[in-house]
């Protein structure tokens, strides 16, 4: 295997362990175990699609659309039966109940596709709607009890978390989420980002916006041209 498809497999599989870790599964499908993720954003099929067939060539991957509901947005369903990806994620989270530690010890470029995949599955870069003076928010929400190990991968490559949070759980027996905040100028300057084209065209957007008024709720934008605020 050639030095580039080396790099390239090993990114892909970061991203797939992010992935799965987020809103990934590994079910039984006639006595055979399949990796299955639902998403309502086609890109985000397609791109974890493309890092199976990198790092797992040779196995079908299938991507299906459907409707959940009228008021629903469609609905993508993707699933591949490979037994090796099933078993390396499931493995290798301990069925998702940690973030292996073979990624404190990779190169960062390995650290920011596995976060990637992570944030692509249930990160978020949401309007506020709320008066403040910040335009977007951007974080992340979780039940898992290995948050604690996402921060710290997360502050490994120079992102700066904001207020971390216990929250009510949704019913009473369900397990406590912890919600946290990302200062959104620290994760654009650790090169950081999403796969997911609706959450990285939020922080595109917010990028392209001056020091001062990218943190205001209505700014001037910035004419490409010249630099200068456009009035």
């Amino acid at each position: 295997m050639s030095d580039t498809r080396r790099k390239s497999a090993g990114k892909s599989f970061a991203y797939l362990l992010g992935v799965y870790l987020g809103d990934g599964c590994v079910t039984n499908q006639n006595g055979k175990p399949a990796f299955r993720v639902n998403t309502i954003d086609p890109d985000f099929a397609e791109e974890i699609k493309s890092a199976i067939n990198i790092r797992y060539p040779g196995y079908h991957v299938g991507v299906s659309k459907h409707n959940v509901s009228k008021s629903s947005k469609p609905n993508y369903s993707l699933c591949c039966t490979s037994p090796e990806l099933c078993e390396d994620m499931v493995r290798l989270t301990d069925k998702k109940r940690k973030i292996p530690s073979l990624l404190t010890l990779e190169d960062k470029g390995i650290r920011l596709a596995f976060i990637a995949g992570l944030m692509d599955s249930e990160g978020y870069v949401a309007a506020n709607r709320n008066p403040t003076n910040r335009r977007y928010y951007m974080g992340y929400k979780s039940c898992d009890k290995w948050v604690p190990d996402f921060i710290k991968i997360l502050e490994s490559v120079g992102v700066k978390i904001g207020k971390v949070s216990q929250e009510e759980p949704r019913k009473k027996g369900y397990k406590v989420p912890t919600r946290f905040t990302i200062k959104m100028q620290s994760w654009i300057d650790s090169g950081c980002y999403f796969k997911i084209r609706r959450k990285q065209a939020r922080v595109e957007e917010w990028k392209s916006f001056g020091p001062y008024e990218k943190r205001s709720k209505n700014p001037r934008r910035l004419t490409p041209e010249t630099n200068t605020l456009d009035t």
